[in-house]
């Protein structure tokens, strides 16, 4: 099944399950494209995979911008939808808000693949945030974070998508 997989990475997390879940379905069959490169046409795959970082509760705006732009197409091909986010028990508010109940029932499949905080790779302001939230979560036992990608789901996902 030849595979298109276009996603946002901020801090290589995004990109390494992206790569992760290539090898999954068959790296040999899947094609990588940072959101920010020439994406090859859509309509030349039988599946498409689109994967963001969550920041703030929100994905990347070029990956809404190119989901939104390329919907009809998406909505013609099997397709699935992936978030990294670091706030396990955020993550079904994080895929409503990002992904309409169109795309929701369309999609394949919509995973999160877990996340990290490098905290070498994040910089200014964010970093103020990140040390924030693992302050809030230290003290406030109903606020989860997980510094860890899933590799379970990534594999899940792959599965899915291998379904005919």
């Amino acid at each position: 099944m030849k595979t298109l997989i276009i996603y946002s990475s901020k801090t290589g997390t995004t990109k390494k399950c992206a790569a992760l879940l290539a090898a999954n379905i068959g790296a040999d069959s899947c094609d990588l494209f940072e959101i920010t490169e020439n994406i090859p046409e859509i309509s030349d795959y039988e599946c498409v995979v689109v994967g963001s970082y969550v920041r703030m509760g929100v994905i990347d705006k070029k990956v809404s911008a190119f989901l939104e732009k390329h919907k009809a197409q998406l909505f013609e091909t099997k397709f699935g939808l992936f978030i990294c986010s670091c706030l396990s028990d955020k993550v079904s508010d994080a895929i409503t808000k990002n992904f309409s109940e169109e795309f929701m029932d369309h999609a394949a499949i919509i995973d999160c693949f877990g996340g990290e905080l490098p905290k070498d790779k994040i910089k200014g302001m964010d970093k103020l945030i990140v040390n924030s939230i693992i302050k809030i979560a230290k003290t406030d036992p109903t606020f989860t974070v997980s510094e860890k990608i899933v590799p379970e789901s990534i594999t899940n996902f792959a599965t899915v998508l291998k379904e005919e």
